[in-house]
């Protein structure tokens, strides 16, 4: 059942059960209000019907009580009394009627009530229904002399149940009128506390059909609205990640593409001069070329697995790091890149601060390393690459800057994506396969650090690496704090 549904009926039912309650306990509180004051009345009347015959019947010598003079008596007390609503009547012990005020003709009073009373309790009443009226009986025991006598007073009390049915049949007709009102109130109220439930299932249904861009209304300052608020927050998220899923899905296809178009050129190329050393008669000036060609391009698809393999290697991330000394890496890196620059007549530049980087040292070669290979392939013969490096409070900062052709901002946004190019044909030609920098930024992400890229076309480029201190690091600065501060005294 829905939940508009579920409001309805609800209210309704409840509506139903409170007002019919509430009618019950009216109409029976009416009617029992009425029927007491018809027992206090009564039971006023009989008391002084009691105490007139007892009064006058004491008065009389006991003589004079004969069965002629009592009726006439009877008769004298019942007339002074009589009203039109109620009907006297005097009873010997033996049950025998002696006087009535009920009109000739009509039936005989009903006197149950006489079997119940005693010495102790000498009163008592009783509601007799027919199908034609409803009638109170009182009847009390009244002692005179050495004779017992039974005093009857009745009326008939059928007003007040018809009354009270009457009152019923109003009230049923306007519960009636009333749950036909309310349903109708309740119908208009339940569509509209439902409305932003529909909306916001609405919402979901389109979003969920595709749609992603639909959003739930968060006007309503209720639960619904923040339920609506939490439907957005989640369904930008999920936007969000589907986005990012489908960018990775991209740069996959990219990377494969790239990837495959990396290992075609080469390949081709090797396939072909194989082919003409297999099956031409070549000059000896003819045949080194082509081997040369062969060697070049089989060492930039060397280059090209190797960097692979460390991509793939560095997806584990559970390099055992310790405290690397910047010098003695910037040592390494120096030996290592030494005959590459040599070729090209590069002058390259160290000038770091002794300093303890935590990382796995082996990696943070390769990061420098490629840091200035990259400089390289950007710089003509004759540049300068220079790599600085400093301590600072809580980090240690490296920095590889170099005076070639320089990026573009669109060019260093896009640098650490694998396989991209800024020049194609002169990394091609430098043998790099655009996955340096992509190996860059993963060893930086991996020992925390941050860098910043600078570039001006024309000009060079610039990046500062943020590497976290290492312990013996942070022992070192401590003590050369400790130091100024000696000398400072």
């Amino acid at each position: 059942m829905k939940f508009f549904w579920k409001i309805f009926f609800a209210f309704t039912v409840l509506i139903t059960v409170v007002f019919s309650i509430f009618g019950m306990w009216a109409i029976s509180h009416t009617f029992q209000n009425s029927y007491a004051k018809e027992l206090e009345e009564g039971e006023r009347e009989n008391e002084l019907f009691q105490y007139a015959f007892e009064m006058n019947m004491n008065s009389l010598p006991a003589s004079y009580q004969r069965e002629e003079i009592l009726i006439q008596m009877a008769k004298g007390i019942i007339d002074n009394l009589k009203q039109n609503d109620y009907i006297y009547t005097i009873f010997d012990d033996r049950g025998y009627v002696l006087y009535t005020s009920k009109d000739p003709g009509t039936e005989q009073l009903a006197n149950g009530i006489m079997g119940t009373l005693t010495m102790e309790k000498n009163c008592g009443y009783e509601v007799v229904a027919s199908e034609e009226a409803w009638v109170l009986y009182f009847m009390c025991r009244s002692q005179v002399g050495n004779r017992t006598f039974y005093l009857e007073s009745a009326k008939d009390i059928t007003d007040i149940y018809e009354e009270r049915d009457e009152f019923s049949d109003r009230y049923r007709i306007v519960m009636l009128v009333l749950l036909a009102l309310s349903s109708v109130i309740i119908f208009i109220l339940s569509h509209l506390l439902t409305k932003s439930i529909v909306n916001l299932s609405e919402s979901t249904r389109r979003f969920a059909k595709g749609n992603y861009q639909i959003r739930a209304d968060e006007s309503a300052e209720d639960e619904i609205g923040m339920l609506s608020r939490d439907f957005n927050q989640m369904a930008d998220k999920l936007t969000e990640k589907m986005n990012e899923l489908t960018d990775a899905v991209k740069r996959q296809e990219d990377f494969t593409a790239s990837f495959a178009h990396e290992l075609k050129t080469p390949l081709t190329s090797i396939i072909g001069y194989s082919d003409m050393l297999r099956t031409m008669d070549m000059s000896q000036e003819e045949t080194m070329e082509a081997a040369n060609y062969i060697y070049s391009q089989g060492k930039r698809l060397e280059s090209l697995s190797f960097k692979l393999l460390e991509l793939i290697v560095l997806g584990r991330q559970d390099f055992p790091f310790k405290d690397v000394s910047v010098t003695e890496l910037t040592g390494v890196v120096e030996k290592i890149v030494e005959s590459a620059l040599k070729q090209r007549n590069v002058e390259l530049k160290i000038s770091v601060e002794e300093g303890y980087v935590f990382g796995e040292s082996d990696l943070l070669e390769s990061l420098v390393v490629n840091l200035i290979d990259n400089a390289r392939k950007a710089l003509p013969d004759g540049g300068k690459i220079q790599v600085y490096g400093r301590n600072s409070l809580n980090t240690y900062e490296m920095t590889v800057s170099d005076n070639g052709c320089g990026m573009k901002p669109e060019d260093v946004k896009r640098i650490t994506e694998a396989f991209y190019m800024v020049d194609k044909s002169r990394s091609r030609k430098e043998g790099g396969a655009g996955l340096g920098m992509t190996l860059c930024n993963r060893i930086v992400e991996l020992h925390g650090a941050k860098w910043e890229i600078q570039s001006v076309p024309g000009e060079g480029t610039e990046i500062k690496i943020f590497f976290p201190k290492g312990k013996r690091g942070q022992e070192s600065r401590a003590e050369k704090d400790k130091e100024v501060l000696k000398n400072g005294k």
